[in-house]
């Protein structure tokens, strides 16, 4: 093994010191820049290529994730899917309100399902409209249809009158 006038100079051991030696098959010499011979190299582009593997992965699951998003009401089931799994809250038993993002107040219901978890249905997203009034109707007539206890039925009935209101007030529609 061999060091470097430098690494001397420190009185420190060489990284290469700890890593085990490549066998050379015939191959022509990798040039020594870094004091060590050509296994530190290896092992250096290996974990460079899985740092940029693992980025790949990442940013391949945001990209699913952003396409395959999409919200469907079928009767009082609210269906979300994502980009693995898809959730399910049955909107006439669930505990919903509204409420707003806090930098750029973009509304949204909300929901917490026993069966389902929690979930959040954004009622526009950034530099787009409202959504139609008549879906914002329908969400509405979904909250409302169901049997719920007392302290979630009051909450429930203020967020369907206040989706209502969205849908049918236009001064409302543009300061949402």
């Amino acid at each position: 093994m061999r060091s470097s006038s430098f690494q001397e100079s420190l009185h420190g051991p060489l990284i290469c010191d700890y890593l085990p030696d490549a066998s050379t098959s015939g191959q022509g010499e990798i040039p020594d820049y870094l004091g060590c011979d050509g296994s530190f190299v290896l092992i250096l582009l290996v974990g460079i290529v899985m740092l940029d593997l693992i980025s790949v992965i990442v940013m391949a699951y945001l990209s699913v994730r952003v396409l395959r998003y999409r919200v469907e009401l079928c009767g009082t089931v609210l269906v979300m899917q994502g980009a693995l799994k898809a959730k399910r809250f049955e909107l006439s038993s669930a505990e919903v309100d509204m409420d707003a993002t806090t930098i750029r107040r973009i509304p949204y219901v909300r929901i917490y399902d026993p069966a389902s978890g929690r979930g959040r249905l954004f009622l526009r997203d950034v530099g787009t409209p409202l959504m139609p009034p008549g879906d914002l109707l329908v969400l509405a007539d979904a909250i409302e249809s169901g049997r719920r206890p007392e302290a979630f039925a009051e909450q429930a009935t203020r967020t369907a009158t206040t989706l209502r209101r969205l849908a049918t007030d236009p001064v409302a529609r543009v300061s949402a």
